[in-house]
């Protein structure tokens, strides 16, 4: 009776070695509460954009940040910030540029003309023609040759999201001047 119950014991450390480190792990997942990497809104507050993270300051100082979610929205970037004291601090929504936007988006204080930016077109690392917003690129479309754009500048112009359009050859097309919504400014900015 012995051998059959050493036999066992054998059998059972050759055939099931991971068992007990299986079970020492299982219950080291039950004492610990902890299984999701953890943010902080520290660094959700770190990884923004200068210019968000510059608008935040000048707005709110040192407030207590809750939380950041992350949009496209009005064809660029959108940050919702919310703070942990929603009665002396509603959320705000900053454009990636720095301007603060209404609830509904619409431009409340356009971003320093510091925070605008040049950007060339493909592969210069800035705004290319896929960037643009659907109805501004529809105009460009139909305007000129879009492996023609030589730059495209990105600026607040008062509460109006305005982007510029530069072609290779500016005697056949102009510089074209364009609100996020596609509609074609004649001047520029004054």
């Amino acid at each position: 009776m012995r051998g059959v119950w050493l036999d066992a014991i054998v059998v059972g450390l050759v055939f099931c070695p991971g068992c007990a480190s299986r079970l020492d792990e299982h219950q080291r997942l039950a004492e610990n509460p902890y299984r999701q990497p953890l943010v902080s809104s520290g660094s959700q507050f770190g990884s923004l954009p200068p210019a968000v993270q510059n608008t935040v300051r000048a707005e709110t100082g040192s407030a207590e940040i809750e939380g950041v979610a992350k949009t496209n929205a009005v064809g660029q970037r959108v940050y919702e910030i919310r703070f942990q004291n929603p009665e002396l601090y509603p959320p705000m929504y900053v454009a990636q540029d720095g301007s603060v936007l209404n609830p509904d988006l619409s431009v409340a204080v356009g971003a320093p003309r510091d925070n605008s930016e040049v950007l060339t077109g493909a592969g210069a690392g800035g705004l290319k023609f896929e960037d643009l917003p659907g109805p501004a690129a529809t105009v460009v479309r139909s305007y000129g040759p879009v492996d023609q754009i030589a730059a495209i500048d990105r600026q607040m112009w008062g509460n109006q999201l305005t982007y510029i359009v530069s072609f290779k050859d500016e005697v056949r097309y102009p510089k074209l001047y364009l609100a996020s919504d596609g509609t074609v400014l004649k001047e520029g900015r004054k």
